[in-house]
Order: C-alpha cells, then sequence, then structure tokens
C-alpha cells in the first residue's frame, strides 16, 4: 500500500529586481525632464526682456497658429543660451551626489544613484557621470540600451562612471 506525502505549498515570492529598470529610469527621466523644462521656463520668462516671445505664445494659444520661423524663434530662444545647460547640470549633479543619492524624478520612483559598493557618489563622479552621458547618446543612443545586457542594468555611463542605479528593495 503507498502513502500519499503532502509537502506544504510555500507561496511563491517573486523577487523584485534590485536595480532601476529601463521603464523605470525613462519614467523617472521624464518626471525630471518635466520639472526641468517648467523651473526653467519660469526662470527664463520671468528675466527675459524680450516681448517677441509672448507674441509667438499667443499665435500658438489663441489663433491656433504657427510657422516654422516661430517655432525656431522658441526653440533657439529656450534652448540656445548658458542657462538651460547649466540649470540641467546643476540639476544632475548636485541632486545625484546630495544625501538623497537621486533627481526628484528617481526619489519619486524609488530609484538611488550609488557606487560599485552601494555608498553615496562624490561631487566628482556625478560630474563624470553627467558629462559621460554624452558618450551614451553618441551612437544612436545605444549606451542606454546596453543596459538591457547587463548584470546590473548599468548603462554606458555607468560604467564610465562606476556607479549603478539601484531600487528601493536594496536602498
Amino acid at each position: 500500500m503507498q502513502t500519499a506525502t503532502t509537502f506544504p505549498i510555500e507561496p511563491v515570492i517573486k523577487r523584485s529586481s534590485l536595480y532601476g529598470s529601463l521603464a523605470t529610469r525613462f519614467v523617472a527621466f521624464l518626471v525630471d525632464t518635466t520639472l526641468l523644462v517648467f523651473w526653467y521656463s519660469l526662470i527664463f520668462y520671468s528675466t527675459s526682456g524680450q516681448g517677441q516671445h509672448l507674441q509667438t505664445w499667443e499665435n500658438v494659444m489663441v489663433n491656433n497658429t504657427i510657422n516654422t520661423a516661430a517655432i525656431t524663434f522658441i526653440l533657439k530662444t529656450l534652448f540656445v543660451n548658458a542657462y538651460f545647460p547649466v540649470l540641467h547640470w546643476l540639476y544632475y549633479t548636485l541632486l545625484e551626489a546630495s544625501p538623497k543619492q537621486a533627481t526628484i524624478g528617481k526619489f519619486t520612483i524609488g530609484l538611488k544613484v550609488t557606487d560599485l559598493r552601494g555608498k553615496r557618489i562624490s561631487f566628482a563622479q556625478a560630474n563624470l557621470r553627467y558629462f559621460s552621458k554624452i558618450a551614451s547618446i553618441i551612437p544612436f543612443f545605444l549606451g542606454f540600451l546596453l543596459m538591457l545586457t547587463t548584470r546590473r542594468s548599468q548603462m554606458l555611463h555607468d560604467y564610465l562612471a562606476r556607479t549603478v542605479v539601484v531600487t528601493g528593495q536594496q536602498i
């Protein structure tokens, strides 16, 4: 006679990734970009002495008409000056080197930028990480897609700066 042995069924616990995925990092990027453009627009429009940008937005919002000259003027006015790159650089380097170790977008999603040992990165390391993003962009953004093939989900600029982006479970 055979006896049936039953084993207790243990619950399946799905282990979440310890490193930030491409999707979560992209959402954090969208949050950061939205905040940067909002604050930059406030700073730029409040300090600008030009009235032409107000007329351009009036054409878009009220008259629903815009031409390529107006679009070119808006883009040149917003992004071809010293304010935006400096604000962008300070935002990323200061916040990633801060005690929170994350930009507002990363913090909202629950991500943190650390060195390879899980410690806070220095200001110099945050600068290296920021400027090495150029290397990630140059070959058709392939440096960003590198994270899909790496064990720690590191992008090219993370490799160069010796950093990782971890989730809240790791923190």
